[in-house]
C-alpha cells in the first residue's frame, strides 16, 4: 500500500540538469580538467557539488589543493545561479502533481542540491510547504546511489506524522527519480520507484518499478497499481 512519496529535485521538479553540467564543466576547466557531457551523466549527474568535483577530479587523475576545492566549490553554484537568470525551469506539470500529491500523501524531498537552491525555487512556485520533509546535499554524507538519503527523509518524514500514525515502512514508500544512480538508490532503499524520462531515455531507466515521459503522464490513482505485487 502506498503511504508517502519521496521527490528527487533536480530533473523532476527542475529540469536543471543541463545547467548543472555546463555549470561544473565551468568550474572544473579552471582546474585544466575538460568533461564532457556524457562523461557528466554517465558517471556524476546524481552527485552532490563536492561528491562530483572530488570523483571529477579523482577520474581525472588531477590533485587539487584545499584552497583549488574550496574555489571551485564557490565558482560552480555561483555559475549555475547565473544560468537561471532568465528563470527557473519548472517541469511541465509539477504544480498540479505536487500538490496533488501533498493532498492525499505526506510528501518529502531528497535531493543532492542544496537546501537555499531547493527552498528558493519551490517558494516561487509555492510549493515549499506543500512537503513537510526538505533534504538537501547538507543532510546527509552519502549521495545517491546511496539509500541513505531517501531513509533519512523517510525517517524525518515519520517523525514529523508523530505517534498518532503507524510508521511509513520503506515498501510503503514512492520514490519519482530521473536518473540511473536515483533508481539504483531508492530499489537499495526498500522503496518503489518510479522514473521520469528525459535526463535519460527510457530504456536507461528500465531498474524503476515504472517509467513516464513526464510529471504530467502520472495519475495518482494508478500509483496504487505499483503495490499490487
Amino acid at each position: 500500500m502506498l503511504r508517502a512519496i519521496i521527490f528527487d529535485f533536480n530533473g523532476i521538479i527542475l529540469n536543471d540538469e543541463p545547467l548543472h553540467f555546463r555549470s561544473m564543466r565551468d568550474a572544473v576547466a579552471e582546474l585544466g580538467i575538460r568533461i564532457t557531457q556524457d562523461e557528466y551523466y554517465a558517471e556524476y549527474l546524481p552527485m552532490d557539488d563536492a561528491g562530483c568535483l572530488d570523483a571529477i577530479c579523482r577520474n581525472h587523475s588531477v590533485k587539487i589543493t584545499d584552497e583549488q576545492r574550496a574555489r571551485a566549490l564557490q565558482v560552480k553554484p555561483r555559475l549555475y545561479r547565473d544560468c537561471l537568470q532568465d528563470g527557473y525551469p519548472f517541469a511541465p506539470g509539477v504544480d498540479e502533481l505536487i500538490r496533488a500529491a501533498a493532498g492525499r500523501y505526506p510528501i518529502a524531498l531528497a535531493s543532492g542540491a542544496s537546501r537555499s537552491e531547493i527552498e528558493n525555487a519551490l517558494a516561487v512556485k509555492g510549493l515549499l510547504n506543500c512537503f513537510q520533509v526538505i533534504l538537501g546535499a547538507e543532510d546527509f554524507t552519502v549521495g545517491k546511489p546511496s539509500p541513505q538519503s531517501y531513509l533519512l527523509a523517510l525517517e524525518k518524514l515519520n517523525r514529523a506524522m508523530g505517534d498518532f500514525f503507524a510508521p511509513v515502512r520503506p515498501h510503503q514508500c514512492l520514490v519519482v527519480e530521473d536518473s540511473i544512480g536515483g533508481i539504483q538508490g531508492a530499489r537499495a532503499a526498500g522503496m518503489i520507484c518510479l522514473a521520469v524520462a528525459g535526463t535519460y531515455p527510457r530504456e536507461k531507466l528500465s531498474a524503476a518499478n515504472r517509467v513516464v515521459s513526464s510529471l504530467q503522464e502520472i495519475v495518482l490513482d494508478s500509483l496504487q497499481e505499483l503495490y499490487e505485487d
